[in-house]
């Protein structure tokens, strides 16, 4: 018999001993949840007095040694928060599920989007907050022409939109503090032009800049915004080249990373494109990301990182609408994978709640199936597919993993066969 988990999300009386309840404390107004730490050792959860994105353990240093009192019996943690535009909302959701999950986390690396909300959430903000003031963000607020440029400059103008705006947006609602003053390490990647190196800002030499002007080069799209400059180089989008820096979450020395990837490519449908300059532009920007991050997930994906991949593909980069819907489905997803990861789901225990329930299927292995009336035997699945689940020999190619432990749920068979033919399940 599978064990069950809620559905819905109402507001349900506490378990005693279970998480903590104070509105300021990162679950905001939602009201109590019934979730409690699983049997056994336990890890005190401190009183909050202040709204503090997470209990968590100081760190003495930016390896996450555990700091002198600290709790061994916790997993070293660091959250990882993808790019990928205003689906990045989705991110919230994640945050909301970690704390009523009672899953708590060390230090944060973000990209693009996943550095403001992480900025947001490392410096101090409750989740009712962050979710008020993304929630609240207008396309017209963030995105005015560079018409005077466009006019003295046409096609020599460093960017479409006014750069010097979106920088006094995300000033008005950052956290008023330096790297230095977070509650718990924060780190957020861009690229420098110059010469395609990647900085991350946080990391000691590199924290002594504004912490908005990190986060809006961590931000600024090729071609959208102006690049940041400091001290002769220019930077842009981390998400250019690692949208979900998992390499580097590495070099922090966790126990566990929690990876939140916002790639299109996870809800398996084809996007809305339209040929335009813009969208064609934002299109070949994706569809770069994409494979970058596959690449990633091949060679750094292991038993230790939780992958959380909420189905928001559907969402434009620059759709600002149904922002509710978003947080729905990132905390939705993220129940889903935690509850079912080998990595997270023994540090849980979700209480059965009568007409709210429904199964969890174990996620340790994605199923793989092809239609043979649809494969043609081209052999796309085989040369694409790094843990060798497939064999294209003969006609027809053939699934060697139908059960496959080691798929790193890229989707990048799928996304690469031009038949349709694969199918994947348990995802």
């Amino acid at each position: 018999m599978p064990p069950r988990l809620r559905c819905a999300r109402p507001a349900l009386k506490a378990v005693p001993g279970g998480g903590a309840t104070n509105p300021d404390f990162l679950g905001g107004s939602a009201g109590p949840v019934a979730v409690r730490w699983k049997e056994g050792p336990q890890l005190p959860r401190p009183a909050v007095t202040t709204p503090d994105p997470t209990p968590s353990l100081p760190l003495a240093d930016p390896h996450l040694a555990p700091a002198p009192g600290g709790d061994p019996r916790r997993p070293r943690t660091v959250l990882v928060l993808g790019g990928g535009g205003m689906r990045g909302v989705a991110h919230i959701g994640v945050l909301k599920a970690l704390f009523k999950l009672g899953i708590r986390y060390d230090a944060i690396v973000g990209t693009s989007i996943g550095s403001l909300v992480g900025a947001m959430a490392a410096g101090g903000y409750s989740l009712d907050k962050i979710e008020s003031m993304l929630g609240d963000i207008q396309k017209q607020d963030y995105f005015r022409l560079n018409v005077v440029k466009f006019m003295l400059k046409g096609a020599r103008a460093p960017s479409m939109y006014r750069g010097d705006l979106f920088r006094s947006r995300l000033n008005k609602i950052l956290p008023k503090i330096e790297f230095r003053e977070m509650q718990m390490p924060f780190y957020c990647n861009a690229v420098r032009l110059e010469n395609g190196g990647s900085v991350f800002w946080g990391t000691p030499g590199f924290d002594d800049i504004p912490l908005v002007d990190a986060i809006y080069s961590s931000c600024a799209l090729p071609g959208i915004f102006e690049p940041f400059e400091h001290q002769g180089f220019n930077y842009m989008d981390g998400g250019i080249i690692d949208s979900v820096p998992l390499r580097f979450a590495k070099t922090l020395r966790p126990e566990l990373i929690i990876a939140v990837d916002l790639s299109v490519k996870a809800t398996m449908k084809t996007p809305n494109y339209k040929s335009r300059i813009a969208t064609t532009m934002y299109r070949a920007f994706e569809i770069a990301e994409e494979v970058i991050v596959e690449q990633a997930l091949h060679m750094h994906l292991d038993y230790r990182t939780v992958l959380i991949q909420p189905k928001v593909g559907h969402q434009s980069r620059f759709d600002f609408k149904d922002v509710a819907d978003i947080v729905q489905r990132g905390e939705e997803e993220a129940i889903k994978v935690l509850t079912s990861h080998a990595a997270t789901r023994d540090l849980v225990h979700t209480d059965i709640v009568e007409g709210l329930t429904c199964p969890v299927t174990t996620r340790d292995f994605v199923s793989i199936r092809i239609d043979p009336s649809a494969c043609v035997g081209c052999g796309m699945c085989e040369a694409v597919c790094e843990t060798e689940a497939f064999w294209a020999r003969g006609e027809k190619a053939t699934v060697r993993k139908l059960s496959n432990y080691e798929c790193t749920r890229d989707y990048a068979c799928t996304r690469n066969c031009p038949t349709g033919a694969i199918r994947l399940g348990n995802l």
